[in-house]
């Protein structure tokens, strides 16, 4: 029969009574029985604490207000589970260890009768003692007293509980010091294809260091080292083939600075690949293991990044950097040039200043914002991006881009945008220099559905949906109203090749425009171009939130910045120091008063006398101000959110440039992450886990040694055969492209998966 339920931190808990009578606590997750004990043994009580936490359901806080403990003493149960196994844990070790039943008296007289006949049996000196005191012995009394000393020292031979546990903490500690080599001599020795690259390296000579900095670094490296970042060294194949040195080279140096621009911008690189969201979040990384990214003994600060990327937006020099990329990425052919896609995304602007609104469709409404427009492939990878106000047009940008890639050596190219770029005469303005396709607006379904099914002259598959296709030629005329609006006084018109689709499943239709001059696309281009429009082209913007924090603002962060506890209220420093100068406005003027009365006793003038009334009028007023400033000090609160007191600051343009910089970053990590994927493909053949599985390897963990100019790099060992194997024929892959460490020493790389779990892991133990 239930007694009562209950719910704590997530968890339904029910209490009822067995057929026995006892309380029986039975604990629900997600309404499935997680655990179940007596809530009268101890023991149960343990072991459903240590369940709990070891199951990974809760926290051991949780657990032991669950069963009944402390935190520290579920720690403690755990631990002791660990080390001395379930037994020790269900023992009970409290209680007398010697008997206590017979007074001393008797104990003595049982004592003095086995010292003088150590040969008697425990039976025949119970019975002689039973005579002389007259009360009843047992023999199992004689037989604990006659071995009690033996008990004693066998047991002072055993170490207690206390003293295993600390053996074993000891224990660990020893081993995890020897961990870290016992490993490396696994990984480096005993690895035949290692070591054969370690001898190949050894004849190399070592980087000559200008810097001492540098040189600890290669000290470090010598000795080699554990290193969180292992698989993020993957990503200088990128670096080195787009000269990512010379990206950073534009700014201009500044001489006897620890860090460069370029160091700068390697270290944003490098966090945005790890998943690090913002600049303040680089103060929960170990700045030695980030600089190993860089090629650097330790990475900058946080406050150092600020410092330095407020220097560099003060050049304003991001158009030509990420010109500069854009015309890497077409010479090194990493981009598809045959059409390109211009999508919007809209960045929400929390703070700083009154700018422009702009209509977030996640959230469906009209915020403050810029717009990222991001230039991309037909496989959806990106080539450049533009940052604008709210403000200004979509129209505008597409012709922007368009100009951008001619100047990129791209002639009449072919570019794909929806329908907020739809114009007439902005049509035939970019037929000039390009060609487009877009969807159609303003044509009828009745208009539509009087195309004779004869004209469905073409089919096509996408994704999972089939299509009809057919064309016409349609002179597409703007209204009256929209030249003269737009100073025109006579309406634009242009003829367009409309192409029609028609959903094969639905019947539904729909048509797209694009240049009559493109009449040499076939129908099933142009169809396939428009529907990737749903596909890569917006993915890009959904991936890059999933991936990297697209919406963060270098010069703030809004989700740090709500998350802050309330700061002083900056206003109460302001009313108090009004107050202290007024204060002392008025011991002034009170001097003022006594030396001009001093002067009037000497020699009376009227002139003196209205100065001291003066002076006594404007102390009154003062005391009237301070009054009243008072008043308005009890009114204020002492803290208060720092989003307010970030409202009404201007946004300056460097900001703006800040912005761009981090983008850039962004875009180049995503971009490096594509060049890894082309490869890696052909390492492993299921499509569907080709990204997760790079990600888990190019995230992982492992030793670095070096030997010459070679850093060996070994990642840890994969639990997953077919992972595994795809991982050690990827090393293979990236070792034949030499890839050399962007920075001051330019490293040789050389990539390998461990074939040894690490040491003292359940894996390891299953292969002993």
């Amino acid at each position: 029969m239930a007694m009562k339920t209950g719910k704590y931190k997530g968890f339904h808990i029910i209490k009822e009574r067995d057929k026995r009578g006892k309380t029986v606590h039975i604990v629900f997750l997600k309404y499935i029985p997680v655990v179940r004990f007596d809530s009268g043994s101890v023991n149960e009580r343990k072991l459903a604490a240590i369940d709990l936490v070891e199951k990974g359901v809760c926290t051991q806080k949780v657990a032991g207000d669950i069963c009944g403990f402390h935190r520290n003493t579920v720690f403690k149960l755990i631990r002791t589970k660990r080390i001395l196994g379930v037994e020790v844990i269900i023992e009970d070790n409290r209680g007398l260890k010697s008997p206590y039943k017979y007074i001393g008296r008797v104990r003595s007289c049982i004592k003095k009768l086995l010292r003088k006949y150590p040969d008697w049996t425990n039976q025949v000196i119970a019975e002689e003692a039973a005579k002389d005191l007259k009360i009843e012995i047992s023999r199992s009394a004689v037989a604990r007293i006659r071995t009690e000393k033996q008990d004693r020292k066998k047991d002072s031979e055993l170490p207690t509980k206390a003293e295993l546990i600390n053996m074993a903490i000891a224990a660990d500690e020893v081993d995890r010091c020897n961990f870290d080599n016992r490993q490396m001599e696994l990984n480096f020795k005993w690895n035949k294809e290692v070591s054969e690259k370690i001898e190949q390296c050894s004849e190399e000579a070592p980087p000559q260091a200008t810097l001492k900095s540098d040189q600890r670094l290669i000290e470090r490296l010598q000795q080699g080292q554990r290193f969180s970042f292992s698989g993020e060294l993957m990503h200088h194949l990128f670096l080195q083939e787009i000269g990512f040195d010379a990206l950073g080279a534009v700014f201009p140096a500044n001489p006897g600075a620890v860090y460069q621009s370029s160091d700068i911008l390697s270290t944003l690189f490098h966090s945005i690949n790890l998943n690090i969201p913002s600049i303040e979040a680089l103060k929960l990384v170990n700045p030695s293991d980030l600089g190993i990214c860089m090629g650097m003994n330790q990475s900058p600060e946080k406050e150092t990044i600020r410092a330095h990327l407020t220097s560099m937006a003060e050049h304003y020099l991001s158009s030509e950097l990420i010109d500069q990329f854009a015309r890497v990425l077409l010479n090194r052919n990493f981009i598809d040039p045959e059409v390109f896609f211009i999508d919007g995304h809209f960045l929400p602007y929390y703070g700083l200043n009154v700018i422009a609104k702009g209509y977030f469709t996640v959230r469906r409404l009209a915020m403050r914002g810029n717009e990222l427009y991001a230039i991309t492939d037909l496989q959806g990878r990106p080539l450049f991006f533009i940052t604008e106000s709210n403000e200004i047009d979509f129209r505008p940008i597409i012709s922007r881009s368009a100009s951008k890639l001619i100047e990129y050596g791209i002639d009449r190219p072919i570019l794909v945008f929806d329908r907020g770029g739809y114009g007439v005469h902005f049509f035939k303005e970019l037929d000039k220099t390009a060609e487009f396709v877009t969807w159609a607006k303003y044509v009828g379904e009745k208009s539509l559905a009087g195309i004779p099914d004869s004209a469905f002259t073409v089919g096509m598959r996408f994704t999972d949906h089939k299509y009809l296709i057919a064309e016409q030629t349609r002179t597409v005329k703007e209204s009256v109203q929209t030249a003269k609006r737009e100073g025109r006084l006579e309406p634009t018109s242009i003829e367009l090749r409309m192409v029609v689709l028609e959903n094969v499943e639905t019947g539904k239709r729909i048509a797209i425009y694009t240049n009559i001059n493109n009449k040499n696309k076939p129908l099933s281009d142009i169809a396939y171009y428009m529907l990737n429009r749903w596909g890569d082209s917006e993915n890009i913007f959904k991936e890059m939130m999933a991936r990297f924090n697209l919406n963060y603002h270098p010069g703030y962060d809004v989700k740090e910045l709500e998350n802050q506890p309330l700061v002083d209220n900056p206003d109460i420093t302001l009313i108090k120091k009004a107050i202290r100068i007024l204060h002392k406005e008025i011991k002034e003027l009170e001097k003022e008063i006594l030396l001009t009365e001093a002067k009037q006793k000497q020699r009376p003038d009227k002139r003196r006398l209205l100065k001291i009334a003066n002076c006594k009028t404007s102390i009154a007023e003062k005391k009237t101000d301070i009054i009243g400033f008072e008043d308005k000090l009890s009114e204020l609160p002492e803290k208060v959110s720092i989003m307010d007191l970030l409202k009404g600051k201007p946004m300056s343009r460097c900001d703006l440039e800040k912005k761009k910089l981090y983008d850039l970053m962004q875009f180049i990590a995503y971009n490096s992450r594509e060049r890894l994927v082309e490869l890696f493909r052909d390492c492993y053949d299921d499509h569907r886990d080709v990204k997760p599985v790079l990600d888990m390897i190019t995230s992982r963990a492992g030793y670095i040694k070096m030997f010459g100019e070679t850093l060996i790099v070994v990642l840890d060992w994969i639990e997953n055969k077919k992972h595994r194997k795809a991982a050690i024929q990827f090393c293979r892959l990236l070792n034949q492209k030499g890839i050399r460490m962007a920075g001051r020493l330019k490293l040789k790389l050389a990539f390998f998966v461990s074939k040894y779990p690490l040491h003292g892991s359940s894996a390891m133990h299953n292969l002993t």
